[in-house]
């Protein structure tokens, strides 16, 4: 439990009033100054309030709500919090923008079944100030027309230092909020170019997301430093499987190769199963200005023909990269693992390792089907790849009767041409040589986890919570229209119990929904400095270590684990972990969001602007979202359009919540949630981006 957390709990146990040298009092003396410094940043952000006698309460006592907003595009906005969401009505935002952090003050609780209304108090750390859009360049008045429908149009004075012309993207920065009705006023900070131009849309997606391009001089000059070969004095200490067969296995066009294996049997029969990991902390130092620009993006992310990296290209393609036929430092874990899937013994140490093949899923998978090409042209460790299918087998099959929920969702592959244009969309596949990275990357971070929460030290676990209950009730009503019965309190549910019916669905032509519609029912993983278990996976420790040059959580848990085992965590180490690791835990997990959100918004664009080609064309769909308002129907490639009811003119349909379906007032037919459906692709807004189809 954190600091902020233990001075709330303290002021829940009591009557809600307490003066701050009577809650001091109750909390270890050596660090009152410590508290007292953490009890102001709660006051400033408006968690705890001050009574006119000088009373601390928890501001939640009061009404008082802190939190993200989330503005949509109708003007109303929610302020998330895990345990319900409060409504904010179109006019009671003030001059709040999307994301900022504002205390919401709650007016309306009183009818059931609907969200907790509220009003902004006031905003307490603002968003990013700036917007993409079009310059819309009138007689007597210029204005950005923002690509993102939450924000109003952003007036720009006539002074300007940086010239645009009409119709271009650009990027704008909020100087005056809106205010009282009056348009927010800015000035453009940068000229993308036109809409339509080759990779404007993407670029335009990145500055919406305020995902930087470029690093930091100092933080550029430390990656050309440090991308070197490895010296002899950099292996002292460390242990040589340079001679043993190791090897990547990641897709065609990855660049960034942070994880090999290994496998052998050991001389008591057992599978020795090695997962090496790249030493990024090695490169990259604590507190340095590539630390710095790391923490500060926290995760790559992945905008389909463009990545933008959480470290340079030096390290990340370079010499953190383990690259084949190349001695690279690694942190490895080594288990040894019985015929039944429990992991024995382990260790994990600093490591040395060459790798002796850079191998793609294609053609691994090529080789467990038994392409003889393939197998001829990898013959020396084809024996190694049979054996890791066997022991990623076993994993595989303990972890599923353990409980473990494996959600098999449908991801979409979009190719593109020179042009950015989208010319194929398909599912991506998932064959049993990405099984196999995926069980031995699970189980590495499943022991490393396990190590450390066993050793009491700070720590960035990644962890995943008991699905909500009102949400688990719905899921449960809405497998019955499918012939499922969830077995058990929807409040105690049992993934064991998700995962049957999964299984029991394979196959089905409604199993895509029923895995959509369960991804939806739990909650979102995220990172915590507890270790509250992982449910989806059944597992009571998790954490993520395999990708540290793509993830933060994972470079500051490869520090941790240095530090540990060179003997240097001693109690002011560990006191100042404890404080950084929340920090750490929630910048990472607010990084993630961001990068899903502008990677599915890049994705949402390319399958609208593909959808354009197919105007007039029918397809068989499956409906995968029903609304008040409108069904939602996707393709075989996963592109989903939407089929708003005002458009089905042979009944008015009406909205049955439970059922997860519309039904027609007079003729009684009705359209569930995974029904196929025919459909024509009626329309295409690719600056939404919105597809609309009517149903045939």
């Amino acid at each position: 439990m954190n600091k902020s957390d233990e001075i709330l709990n303290i002021l829940e146990r009591s009557d809600g009033y307490m003066f701050e040298d009577e809650m001091l009092s109750q909390l270890p003396s050596e660090e009152r100054g410590t508290y007292a410094s953490v009890l102001e940043k709660l006051i400033e952000s408006g968690r705890v309030m001050t009574t006119k006698r000088g009373k601390l309460v928890n501001a939640e006592r009061l009404g008082f709500f802190t939190g993200k907003l989330e503005v949509k595009p109708g003007g109303y906005a929610f302020l998330r919090r895990e345990e319900e969401d409060i409504f904010i009505p179109p006019g009671k935002k003030g001059s709040a923008l999307n994301g900022d952090t504002v205390m919401v003050k709650l007016v309306n609780s009183l009818y059931p079944g609907r969200n907790k209304e509220g009003v902004v108090e006031k905003i307490v750390e603002p968003a990013r100030q700036t917007i993409v859009g079009v310059l819309d360049k009138g007689k007597h008045s210029t204005f950005v027309v923002p690509d993102d429908k939450r924000y109003s149009d952003v007036f720009i004075p006539k002074l300007q230092s940086i010239k645009a012309k009409d119709g271009q993207k650009v990027v704008a920065e909020i100087t005056t909020r809106s205010i009282h009705g009056r348009s927010a006023e800015g000035v453009i900070k940068e000229v993308l170019g036109y809409p339509g131009e080759v990779g404007i849309d993407i670029l335009s997606i990145a500055r919406t997301y305020g995902l930087p391009d470029a690093f930091d001089k100092a933080a550029l000059d430390e990656a050309q430093y440090v991308n070197r070969p490895v010296s002899e004095k950099e292996l002292a200490g460390r242990e040589d499987f340079t001679q043993d067969t190791v090897f990547t296995i990641d897709g065609d066009d990855a660049k960034d190769l942070d994880d090999a294996v290994s496998l052998k049997i050991d001389a008591d029969g057992n599978f020795e199963l090695g997962v090496h990991i790249a030493d990024v902390g090695h490169y990259v130092r604590d507190h340095s200005a590539l630390d710095q620009e790391a923490f500060k993006r926290g995760t790559s992310v992945y905008l389909l023909d463009r990545v933008i990296p959480m470290l340079p290209k030096e390290l990340s393609n370079g010499i953190c990269s383990l690259n084949p036929r190349e001695n690279r430092l690694t942190l490895s874990c080594i288990m040894h693992i019985d015929k039944g899937g429990a992991v024995l013994s382990h260790r994990i140490c600093e490591s040395v390792i060459f790798s002796k093949e850079r191998m793609t899923y294609r053609n691994v998978n090529k080789m467990l089907a038994g392409d003889t090409d393939v197998l001829e042209l990898y013959k020396d460790i084809q024996k190694d790849v049979s054996l890791m299918a066997e022991l990623a087998k076993i994993l595989r099959d303990k972890r599923e009767q353990k409980g473990s929920v494996d959600l098999d969702i449908d991801e979409a592959k979009i190719e593109l041409d020179k042009r950015g244009k989208p010319v194929k969309i398909y599912i991506r596949e998932r064959g049993d040589a990405e099984k196999l990275i995926e069980e031995f990357m699970l189980i590495a971070n499943r022991t490393v986890a396990t190590e450390y929460f066993y050793r009491e030290t700070p720590f960035v676990y990644r962890v995943h919570g008991q699905p909500d209950v009102e949400k688990m009730r719905a899921f449960a009503a809405f497998v019955t229209n499918f012939g499922f019965k969830l077995k058990g309190s929807a409040s105690e549910i049992h993934p064991k119990e998700l995962q049957r019916i999964l299984n029991e669905s394979k196959g089905e032509k409604h199993e895509n929904i029923i895995n959509r519609v369960m991804l939806r029912s739990m909650r979102k993983a995220e990172y915590s400095g507890e270790n509250n278990g992982h449910f989806g996976l059944g597992f009571d420790s998790y954490c993520h270590f395999t990708s540290p040059i793509r993830r933060y959580p994972d470079l500051a848990i490869h520090r941790i684990i240095k530090k540990s085992l060179h003997g240097k965590l001693n109690d002011k180490d560990i006191s100042r972990l404890a404080a950084r690791v929340p920090d750490i835990s929630l910048r990472s997990s607010e990084r993630e969001r961001l990068a899903m959100e502008a990677e599915r918004a890049v994705e949402d664009i390319k399958k609208a602007e593909y959808m354009v080609e197919r105007l007039g064309e029918t397809y068989t769909a499956v409906i995968s979202g029903v609304t008040p308002n409108a069904l939602f129907a996707e393709l075989d490639n996963t592109v989903e359009g939407v089929v708003p009811l005002s458009s089905m003119d042979d009944d008015y349909y009406v909205y049955n919540e439970k059922m997860y379906c519309v039904i027609g007032e007079h003729t009684k037919r009705r359209y569930n949630l995974g029904d196929e459906v025919k459909i024509l692709v009626k329309a295409v807004d690719t600056g939404i981006p919105r597809v609309e189809f009517s149903l045939v």
